[in-house]
């Protein structure tokens, strides 16, 4: 009975034109609601729900899509936006000093940096894959910043936020570091084979808990800034691989490593 309720509400939303979710999918019909992004370059300059309706191909030195407005929602809805030609400096999606804009469930590629924010507040990335970007596969400054069930690999840098939270997020094979967080709390997270600077860094006061980080070249773990009082307490995690698992930048005070962490403290 339940199975038919859906059906039915599947087939009014089609010849309504509507917006229709079941579980763990949803369908947007033709003249639903939303505005398609058929090409790029593009530019948003209205509030709203925007999304994908195919893979797209960015060529140029332009930024794929750019956003001129706060309260925005990109939904790739499982398509690719992939950038052909020499990253040079281009943007899968560019934000400059926004507010409340989500991007969700697709991938961005090919670009110097997957999806950037130059110092914006309250951004949500969601199940976002970023994946062969020169510089960061998704790169926020600013604050209260969401990062959720996003996979970030073969980039220079995997996840970089000044303040927020990272969560359920995996990082791999990213030329620098995995995930690196001003402030913040990083939870559940997974950075393996980062060759560079560290699998997961928190510089600033906060919190790393239940994450795991092994085959990191350089560090597992990192947390404080040089010189930087700080409060971070670490909880939870495992690491192994490397001796010490788990480092504190030099001179850096504040931090508690508890005995429940797996590896080499």
């Amino acid at each position: 009975m339940k199975r038919n309720i859906w059906v039915l509400a599947l087939v009014g939303a089609i010849l309504w034109g509507q917006a229709a979710w079941a579980q763990d999918f949803y369908v947007v019909a033709v003249g639903g609601v939303g505005t398609r992004i058929t090409a790029v370059p593009y530019t948003i300059s209205a509030p709203g729900f925007y999304y994908l309706g195919a893979d797209l191909t960015h060529t140029g030195v332009t930024n794929a899509i750019t956003v001129n407005v706060d309260n925005v929602t990109i939904d790739l809805m499982g398509f690719s936006l992939t950038h052909t030609d020499a990253p040079g400096n281009t943007a899968g999606i560019l934000m400059s000093a926004r507010t409340n804009v989500e991007v969700r469930n697709g991938t961005v590629r090919g670009f110097n940096e997957g999806i950037l924010e130059t110092g914006g507040n309250k951004h949500r990335m969601i199940n976002v894959r970023g994946s062969n970007n020169a510089s960061t596969g998704i790169s926020l400054t600013g604050a209260g910043h969401l990062i959720k069930g996003c996979n970030t690999s073969n980039n220079g840098n995997g996840i970089s936020v000044q303040s927020g939270m990272i969560a359920d997020c995996v990082a791999t094979n990213n030329i620098n570091f995995g995930i690196a967080l001003g402030s913040g709390i990083i939870t559940d997270c997974v950075a393996t084979n980062n060759p560079g600077i560290a699998g997961i860094h928190l510089t600033g006061p906060g919190s790393v808990l239940g994450n795991t980080a092994f085959a990191n070249a350089a560090r597992n773990f990192e947390f404080g800034g040089a010189g930087v009082p700080t409060s971070i307490l670490v909880d939870r995690n495992s690491a192994f691989g490397l001796n010490p698992n788990y480092t504190i930048s030099p001179t850096t005070t504040g931090v508690v490593i508890t005995g429940n962490n797996a590896g080499t403290p």
